[in-house]
């Protein structure tokens, strides 16, 4: 519309050195006009180049986009302009451009033809800070309702601060979704650079490899995605290294001689989930048994009778490794353990599950977004706390009488189902509650369910999650407080790492030994 061409700028760049040469070519290009897209190339390159088209708009000629490109692997050439169907032709003044009008600035014929502006995470943070404060406003509003509605003289003044109330709600929901949807980006991102060091990494490991990408659009909250780099990464060394065999091994057992890594990406309700697969060997349950008894893990005698599960935990172990010597890839001892503890940071989890000559199927449950979280306020011993809605799965009262110990833990029927479930006053050592009834919480988080017993259920809320400090921040248990209202603070439960402490069995030693019990009591 405004009469300027679209050019295809394609550019070559070294692996190692894709960034500095990529702004070199952005930085040339930009007096002459606006870069629309960055699009990896059809072609794919080689395994140490890569080839992007720039998609970009400008009123000059393309001799002159070539000049200031000499000197660089680049080539140009112009996108065709559309113009009507012969069934339907423009007139001659249909064809030429409108007129200025006299008053119109000539700047207005510049307009930037994107539709987006860039925006510090920072600021949005403050925003969604603002927007938790609003929540906490709606919730002492809700409380002073509750004072009035019960003053017959000003049931009046109740009704329509009601009205106003359900107002405020709406408008505030559609605030918080808003600012949500800002914060999303998707998950392509990364994406795209895990398939240029897959290239690199196989080569160095002298293996043919395939990425398979599906679910790039998945959108998840900007922070976490950055986070997400590193664990994704060395997911993807791991499944080289370990897991894919070389092309004699693979022609030996009968499989195709090129690898295969699938990473997929979906949205299930509150959470996305990512999960990477490959067609390797898979993990042998005996080789890694062995490695967690010669690293002191475990002992012989422990290991007798433990389930396949059980045994791949030992892979998230500090120090684990089934390698005796060290590569460039991997046999230090670290990278899982790190892994799982990222993930847990973003209030995920991570699952394996394997098999021999099969292959290995790594599964990563994360949250939309940390920023601003639907919690249940509970009541443990007078003390609030709250758990992530995302995690819970329903709440029911509880009858002792259903209650039984299987191998010293406390489990319970829940229709038809055993559910193992946690005295949260036990846990943090508090005093046990007067008598009278209970709830069980039930969480869910991936495949595992746990029932949290606690006092009181006290209702649905909106909050913004609060660091708990350098001090605090080491606190197994906790993902962070908030701010209820009232001048009351709530701590916030992480749901996640305490279905890895009660499920490991760590709830009857925290319970039981001193020095288990002041960990939480802190």
């Amino acid at each position: 519309q405004d009469g300027r061409a679209l050019y295809r700028v394609r550019a070559t760049f070294p692996l190692e050195t894709i960034d500095r040469g990529l702004d070199e070519v952005k930085s040339a290009l930009r007096p002459l006009g606006e870069s629309l897209a960055f699009l990896p190339s059809a072609d794919g390159g080689n395994a140490n180049e890569i080839d992007l088209e720039i998609l970009f708009g400008s009123s000059r000629s393309m001799a002159d986009i070539v000049e200031v490109l000499t000197g660089r692997r680049c080539t140009v050439s112009e996108i065709p302009r559309v113009v009507g169907t012969p069934a339907e032709p423009k007139s001659e003044s249909a064809r030429e451009p409108a007129a200025r009008e006299p008053d119109e600035p000539i700047e207005a014929s510049l307009r930037s033809v994107a539709q987006t502006v860039r925006v510090d995470i920072r600021k949005l943070d403050a925003l969604m800070n603002l927007v938790g404060e609003l929540g906490n406003v709606r919730a002492g509003l809700e409380e002073v309702f509750d004072l009035l509605r019960h003053e017959q003289a000003a049931l009046p003044i109740a009704r329509n601060m009601r009205r106003e109330m359900r107002a405020l709600e709406r408008k505030l929901d559609e605030l918080q979704a808003g600012v949500l949807d800002i914060r999303m980006v998707p998950l392509g991102q990364i994406f795209d650079k895990l398939s240029r060091v897959v290239r690199k990494l196989s080569r160095d490991a002298g293996k043919e490899i395939r990425l398979s990408i599906a679910g790039g659009e998945t959108e998840l909250d900007k922070l976490i995605v950055e986070e997400l780099s590193d664990p994704l990464m060395h997911m993807m060394r791991n499944a080289i290294d370990h897991g894919i065999e070389s092309r004699e091994e693979r022609l030996r057992v009968g499989k195709p001689p090129v690898g295969t890594i699938a990473l997929n990406a979906f949205q299930k309700g509150n959470h996305v989930v990512l999960e990477i697969e490959d067609d390797g060997a898979g993990m042998d349950p005996a080789l890694i048994l062995r490695a967690a008894v010669r690293l002191g893990l475990t002992h012989p005698e422990e290991a007798q009778g433990m389930l396949p599960r059980e045994i791949l935990a030992f892979v998230f172990a500090p120090g684990f490794t089934t390698k005796e010597d060290v590569t460039n890839l991997s046999g230090r001892g670290v990278g899982m353990d790190i892994v799982k503890t990222n993930i847990a940071a973003l209030g995920g989890i991570v699952d394996i599950s394997s098999e021999v000559g099969i292959g290995t199927k790594i599964t990563i449950t994360l949250p939309i977004t940390l920023a601003i979280i639907s919690v249940l306020v509970l009541k443990v011993s007078d003390r609030t706390y709250c758990m992530p809605l995302a995690s819970v799965e329903e709440a029911i009262m509880l009858d002792e009488s259903l209650v039984r110990l299987v191998e010293g833990r406390e489990v319970m029927t829940v229709r038809g189902a055993t559910l193992p479930i946690c005295r949260l006053y036990k846990m943090f050592g508090h005093e046990p509650p007067a008598s009278g009834k209970s709830y069980v919480v039930i969480g869910r988080v991936g495949t595992r369910r746990l029932g949290f017993v606690v006092d009181r259920l006290v209702g649905q809320q909106d909050i913004v999650i609060k660091a708990l400090g350098k001090s605090l921040k080491n606190v197994r248990g906790f993902a962070g407080a908030t701010e209820l209202g009232d001048q009351r603070v709530g701590l916030v439960l992480d749901a996640a790492a305490l279905l890895d402490e009660v499920l490991a069995g760590s709830e009857v030693r925290h319970a039981g030994v001193p020095d288990g019990s002041s960990a939480w009591r802190s």
